[in-house]
């Protein structure tokens, strides 16, 4: 089973709405999901879910990939915004998932969870991603230190 996290790129500090949640990428953003585009090309993924924060900069951020996963079921959930380690686990348990899954989030939530669920640690900034493989044919049995590091990408 296949688990890759991606953190949301570079977003404008504040939003024309004052809202966190309405925040939008910046210039930079999309640069930095350009480079993880080529990145993706030499280590390609192939999702069959996705499950994506349900904020302005996840979106975003999945709107410029999502052509790279086609036939991807994609769930856009409220409480992945901001969420902690404990919740997005959940949330990805709750698949039952055989098949790869991809999760676009935040920190500080998302980067605790790569870093329990594999090891050597690894932060996830602006754009990050990491992919982790587990010995489970389904996501419900991810676990702490369960996983290993097939990949992960750094803007830098």
């Amino acid at each position: 089973m296949k688990l890759h996290l991606l953190r949301h790129a570079k977003t404008n500090p504040h939003s024309a709405t004052g809202l966190d949640f309405d925040r939008e990428l910046l210039p930079r953003g999309y640069e930095q999901i350009a480079e993880l585009k080529n990145f993706l090309k030499e280590h390609p993924i192939d999702p069959k879910i996705i499950l994506c924060s349900s904020a302005m900069r996840t979106c975003q951020t999945l709107a410029e990939l999502q052509d790279l996963w086609p036939e991807a079921s994609i769930l856009f959930i409220d409480e992945l915004y901001l969420a902690e380690k404990e919740a997005i686990l959940k949330l990805i348990c709750a698949q039952n998932c055989s098949d790869e899954l991809l999760v676009v989030g935040h920190n500080d939530g998302l980067s605790d969870l790569a870093m329990n669920l594999a090891h050597p640690p690894h932060a996830l900034k602006t754009c990050g991603f990491i992919s982790m493989d587990f010995p489970f044919e389904s996501s419900a049995y991810i676990s702490q230190d369960t996983g290993s590091i097939l990949a992960k990408f750094r803007v830098l």
